[in-house]
C-alpha cells in the first residue's frame, strides 16, 4: 500500500508538472514530465492488479503486453515521443497525445479516487 501511494504522489507532482511546463509552452519539459507520470500511472496500475512492480521499461512493457494490452498500445506508441523528447524539438501536439493516453488509460482502468481526481 506505502508503495502505490509513493508511485500516486509522483504520479501526481509529474503530471501536474507537465501541465505547468505546457502552460509555459515549454512542450520538451511537458512531454517527458507527461512520459514519466504514464509510466507512474502503468506502474500504479501494475502493482495493483499484479502486486508487482516492474523494475524497468522492459519489464513494464512485456507486463502490460500480456496483462494490458490497450494501455501497451498506448505506451508503446508514447515512448518514441518520450526518448525522442530528449534530442529533438518537441510539439505541442506531442504533449497533448501523452496528456490524451493518461486521460484513456484511466477511463479503462480501475484507478484511485486520488488520481481521477488529478487529471480530472
Amino acid at each position: 500500500m506505502e508503495e502505490q501511494k509513493e508511485l500516486e504522489t509522483t504520479f501526481e507532482e509529474e503530471y501536474m508538472g507537465a501541465l505547468e511546463q505546457l502552460e509555459k509552452e515549454r512542450y520538451k519539459n511537458a512531454t517527458i514530465l507527461f512520459s514519466k507520470a504514464l509510466f507512474a500511472l502503468c506502474d500504479v496500475i501494475i502493482l495493483v492488479r499484479l502486486g508487482k512492480l516492474p523494475k524497468n521499461h522492459g519489464e513494464r512493457f512485456r507486463l502490460l503486453q500480456e496483462y494490458f494490452p490497450d494501455a501497451y498500445l498506448l505506451v508503446d506508441r508514447i515512448f518514441a515521443d518520450y526518448t525522442d523528447a530528449y534530442a529533438r524539438p518537441i510539439l505541442k501536439e506531442t504533449s497533448e497525445n501523452i496528456k490524451h493516453g493518461i486521460e484513456q488509460i484511466i477511463k479503462t482502468h480501475d484507478v484511485s479516487e486520488k488520481i481521477k481526481k488529478i487529471v480530472g
